[in-house]
């Protein structure tokens, strides 16, 4: 995934494929931010295309999500009202695996965007080795053990 690789009409387009959401991330979030640590939201509107690219820098690795929580309810409150969506994206420093603070991140994101009632688009971890998806959340009834 890279934003090299994106086409010239990426700003017309509807950010609903993942790799083409994957290489709008990579363009976004750039090396300052992933060596610095940060948070981001891209806000979607109604068609899906990218609104506006909302990225907090300086976000260090022992920061709490839960900082974050009053900030992104109000943002996704007014996705809501415009009938867009949100994608999610923690830049750091370090390997791309993802880690349990990472996993915390998104979980704030998802409890959030669930409270707004917003579609979240995606989610991804941007490391100076490249972009990767967070796997998808388990629906709550596969969640429960057979």
């Amino acid at each position: 995934m890279s934003f090299e690789t994106l086409p010239e009409n990426w700003p017309t387009l509807p950010l609903d494929d993942p790799h083409l959401l994957a290489d709008v991330v990579d363009l976004v979030v750039g090396e300052r931010d992933r060596s610095d640590g940060c948070v981001g939201l891209l806000l979607l509107d109604d068609g899906m295309r990218l609104a506006q690219p909302c990225v907090v820098g300086e976000v260090p690795d022992d920061a709490d999500p839960a900082d974050f929580v009053a900030f992104l309810d109000q943002v996704a409150a007014m996705v809501h009202d415009a009938g867009g969506a949100v994608a999610f994206v923690r830049g750091r420093d370090g390997a791309g695996r993802l880690t349990d603070a990472d996993r915390a991140w998104h979980e704030a994101v998802l409890a959030g965007c669930r409270r707004a009632d917003v579609r979240l688009l995606g989610a991804f971890l941007a490391t100076p080795s490249g972009v990767r998806t967070y796997p998808e959340p388990l629906a709550a009834d596969e969640a429960l053990a057979s």
